[in-house]
C-alpha cells in the first residue's frame, strides 16, 4: 500500500512501512484485537530503529496507532517522532455515535463496511473464499479501534499534520487532532473519499515532502 510512495518522495525522506500481524507475509500470525497490546508490541519492535529523526504517518486505524505509539514512546522515555501526520480518521476525542461493527455477523458486517467506507473491491466481494480469508483480519482491526477509549494526557511534543479526503465524512471530525500535539497543526484536504490516498498518491507524496522537508531542512 505504501511502498509506491517511496519512489515519489525526495531522497532526504526514507519510507519504512509497518506490516502488522495477519497481513500479507504475516498472514499466518493472529491479528491483534486490542489497542494496548498492539501498541506495546510496536514500541518494543520499533524503539531501537527510532534513534534517528522519524515522522509517523498513519491512515484510518493507522492514525490512531501512530498517535498511541508516539504516546507510548514518550511514556517509556524513548525518542518521540519529530512529526505526527494523521489521515482519514476522526480525532480520538470526537464523540461519535456509530454502532460498533466488529460484533456483527459476517454478512451484516460486510454490508455495513461497504455502506460506510466503500472499501472492498467487487472482485473480492464476489469471492466468498477470499472474503472468508480477509474477514477475521478486518473484524480484528475494527475491534482494535472500536474498543479503544481515549485517555487524556499531555500533548505530544511535536507538530501535527491533519490529512483527509473532501468526500470522507470523517474529515469534518478531525479538528480535535490539533489539540493533541503541542506543535503547530497543518491541515490538508485532498479530492476523494476515505481512501483518497490511492488516486491522490502523487499529491500525497508532494504534501509529505513539503511538510517533512521543513523538518529535514531544520535538522
Amino acid at each position: 500500500m505504501f511502498h509506491p510512495l517511496a519512489a515519489l518522495l525526495p531522497p532526504s525522506i526514507a519510507l519504512a512501512a509497518i506490516q502488522l500481524p495477519g497481513r500479507e507475509a504475516r498472514l499466518g500470525e493472529p491479528p491483534f484485537t486490542r489497542m494496548a497490546p498492539l501498541v506495546s508490541a510496536m514500541a518494543d519492535a520499533l524503539a531501537p530503529a527510532l534513534q534517528q529523526p522519524t515522522a509517523f504517518f498513519g491512515h484510518s486505524m493507522g492514525a490512531l496507532l501512530a498517535y498511541e505509539l508516539a504516546r507510548e514512546l514518550v511514556r517509556r522515555g524513548e525518542v518521540p517522532p519529530v512529526s505526527l501526520i494523521v489521515s482519514g480518521r476522526r480525532a480520538p476525542t470526537f464523540e461519535g455515535h456509530e454502532a460498533p461493527l466488529h460484533p456483527l455477523p459476517d454478512d451484516a458486517f460486510v454490508a455495513e463496511l461497504v455502506r460506510r467506507y466503500d472499501a472492498i473491491p467487487q472482485a473480492i466481494l464476489a469471492e466468498r473464499e477470499l472474503m472468508a480469508l480477509f474477514l477475521p483480519i478486518l473484524k480484528a482491526d475494527f475491534a482494535v479501534f472500536e474498543t479503544h477509549r481515549h485517555a487524556d494526557g499531555a500533548p505530544l511534543p511535536c507538530p501535527i499534520g491533519i490529512y483527509g479526503g473532501d468526500a470522507d465524512p470523517q474529515t469534518a471530525e478531525m479538528e480535535g487532532w490539533a489539540k493533541l500535539c503541542a506543535g503547530p497543526a497543518k491541515r490538508r484536504v485532498f479530492p476523494g473519499g476515505h481512501f483518497y490516498l490511492v488516486p491522490q498518491r502523487q499529491a500525497l507524496a508532494d504534501a509529505l515532502a513539503d511538510d517533512l522537508g521543513v523538518l529535514v531542512d531544520a535538522g
